[in-house]
């Protein structure tokens, strides 16, 4: 296997990366601004050839409702002027009226509601004695934690130890997400020194 150009960017790239952690170069600070360009651009033309999907072509073939977003979205620009901003507030309210009422509509069917009943099924849909299990856990872990946040009633009595084992479900969860999340960053640094090891190899013939 052969060293190619694409290897070579990928190292140097991340070889540039890396070098922050000894000190600010011109090295790291390339990087950076080559990174933030090509996903500027990559934004910029994905964008653009969904506005000329979802708008222009439809508009081409006689919808014209679909100018109402062209226009609101050319209205945005309006911000680079100093005397026409004013106008980029018409966009933004329209935009934040569709989203708010779009997040609501939806918000509760399928983030409160399903999850409640998902919850609660848990204990009762499991093929297995350790998913039935698994379910009543999760059933009992969620009333517990629920309890962590009650203050309008003194955590005293069973109560108060409901709420302290709440605390302890919470804890562990929010040290299982931190966990999960250190995880997948180490994934990603292996990967990395994956490729600048396979680079090396390639460059020493022992690949």
């Amino acid at each position: 296997m052969g060293i190619t150009l694409l290897g070579f960017i990928q190292f140097t790239m991340v070889i540039s990366v890396w070098s922050y952690l000894f000190k600010e170069n011109i090295f790291s600070k390339t990087a950076t601004t080559i990174t933030i360009a090509i996903s500027t651009m990559h934004a910029f033309m994905y964008n653009t050839k969904n506005a000329y999907d979802m708008a222009v072509r439809p508009i081409i073939e006689g919808d014209f409702l679909y100018i109402i977003p062209i226009v609101l979205g050319l209205l945005l620009f309006t911000r680079l002027s100093s005397k026409y901003s004013w106008l980029a507030s018409y966009s933004y309210s329209v935009s934040l009226g569709l989203g708010t009422g779009a997040t609501l509509s939806t918000l509760f069917s399928s983030n409160v509601a399903k999850l409640i009943v998902n919850t609660a099924n848990q204990p009762f849909i499991g093929t297995s004695l350790f998913e039935q299990a698994s379910g009543l856990l999760l059933f009992i872990g969620v009333l517990l934690a629920i309890t962590y946040w009650v203050f309008t009633k003194e955590a005293t009595g069973i109560f108060g130890m409901g709420v302290r084992i709440g605390r302890w479900f919470l804890m562990i969860s929010i040290g299982l997400l931190y966990a999960e999340d250190v995880v997948w960053s180490q994934s990603l640094f292996v990967a990395a020194m994956e490729m600048v090891l396979l680079f090396v190899r390639q460059v020493m013939g022992l690949a």
